[in-house]
């Protein structure tokens, strides 16, 4: 179907009202509930469910519309076209940024919003956010461009940053550089702070954790507002020069306390959400339950003697297919790419094995955990710098959290459980 009638700009030609039936006919016979189907509008952005009477005035507004790019209605019950023509004909999509945003916000409301004109549409979970990102998707680059939107460029070009190691200082001189080769009226940030402002909210963020230099303790639970080690009595903080030259307290106290060691700790159970936000990956989830072939050749840990035994154990828990199990592994590297430092960084990283063999092992679908930091690796007091993810996995597998899925579209309670652990001798 051409849909080339989505452009019209004043909403009001034959071509682009007959192309609305269209689109409410197709939609009506393909995804309706309860006689509503998800509103694609600009303002709407396919995350509340109208009536067709409803659907139509919005996207007969002349300042609503269709959200820009969504040529492919997969949200109405198309679906997506995976041939190299049909990606070439729609570029929008080939990125999939609304998709992307949809996913990370986890917006998946049916509920009917209030509904009429002049009157203000309800706000959804993080709405303010949800809301900019869509409207930095709509936002084109520069005047007709139709490759790329504001927050695909930006994505596409901080990934390339991450890929290749760019310092700050470079990205932000492309920028500028950029800015001056692109029309005049281009939007792209001015800087690498403002795009990674941006960009960040995105992704999942992470906690700093500081930790005593020895290792006794981490300041977090009940030591957490503490200035001094209760067991090797050594400051919080660093301590510098001019702390010692000016007597220690009234010079620390002008200038910022810098900790001696911090632990980055990155919470598991958004993580383990956003493997349900997309229902591809929400679908892979199941695999091991629904899809693996089971011939008695171990060709996924889901095959081995320890997962039968353990769901024999806990039948509970493997009642629900879409239970994550674990793997945790760990080692110390040098970060600084040269021998002649002696320096053991630690990350803790987490597997999920519901995933496929062809998916569970990829670095996307990898969790960093915790970062412990060097010079010196943890050794045995490792464990003190486990406790915020033990206590994270004992919550998981004690009462869980609420997630949705997005494949069956419902809501259950998610649980996990740590299956092994992969380390070599010296850290097990």
């Amino acid at each position: 179907m051409d849909r080339e009638w989505m452009c019209d700009p004043s909403k009001k030609s034959e071509e682009y009202i007959r192309g609305v039936n269209e689109f409410l006919e197709f939609a009506f016979q393909n995804s309706q509930i309860n006689g509503k189907i998800m509103c694609p509008c600009t303002k709407c952005a396919n995350c509340h469910s109208y009536s067709r009477v409803c659907v139509y005035e919005h996207l007969t507004d002349p300042h609503r519309g269709f959200l820009r790019g969504y040529r492919q209605w997969i949200y109405h019950g198309e679906k997506p076209r995976t041939s190299s023509s049909a990606t070439k004909q729609n570029v929008e999509m080939e990125h999939d940024m609304d998709g992307l945003v949809h996913d990370v916000f986890g917006v998946h409301s049916t509920e009917e919003p209030i509904c009429g004109e002049g009157e203000r549409i309800p706000e959804v979970r993080e709405n303010s956010k949800f809301y900019e990102f869509v409207k930095e998707n709509e936002q084109m680059l520069y005047p007709n461009c139709k490759k790329y939107s504001k927050l695909s460029f930006m994505v596409h070009l901080y990934h390339l940053k991450c890929l290749h190691g760019w310092s700050d200082k470079s990205f932000s001189m492309l920028l500028d550089l950029l800015r001056d080769a692109l029309p005049e009226e281009n939007v792209l940030p001015k800087s690498y702070y403002e795009t990674k402002k941006i960009v960040s909210g995105l992704g999942l963020g992470y906690e700093k954790i500081h930790a005593c230099p020895n290792d006794c303790i981490l300041y977090w639970d009940k030591y957490a507002k503490y200035e001094v080690c209760p067991k090797c009595s050594t400051s919080r903080w660093k301590t510098t020069n001019e702390d010692v030259q000016g007597n220690g307290m009234e010079t620390s106290e002008r200038r910022k306390k810098i900790p001696a060691k911090i632990l980055r700790w990155f919470p598991l159970k958004p993580r383990l959400q956003r493997l349900y936000m997309s229902s591809k990956v929400a679908e892979s989830m199941r695999w091991h339950h629904e899809s693996r072939l089971n011939d008695g050749s171990l060709r996924h840990p889901a095959d081995s003697l320890a997962w039968k035994n353990f769901d024999a154990r806990y039948p509970t828990f493997s009642l629900d297919p879409r239970n994550v199990r674990l793997g945790v592994a760990s080692d110390g590297f040098n970060p600084f790419k040269t021998m002649s430092i002696t320096h053991s960084t630690w990350p803790v990283i987490l597997i999920p094995y519901n995933l496929p063999p062809w998916m569970c092992m990829k670095q996307p679908y990898f969790m960093l955990s915790l970062l412990i930091p060097g010079p010196k690796g943890p050794g045995n007091n490792i464990d003190i710098y486990l406790q915020p993810l033990v206590q994270e996995l004992q919550e998981l597998w004690d009462d869980g959290i609420e997630t949705f899925d997005a494949y069956k579209k419902e809501t259950f309670q998610l649980r996990a459980a740590v299956m092994w652990t992969i380390n070599d001798f010296p850290a097990y």
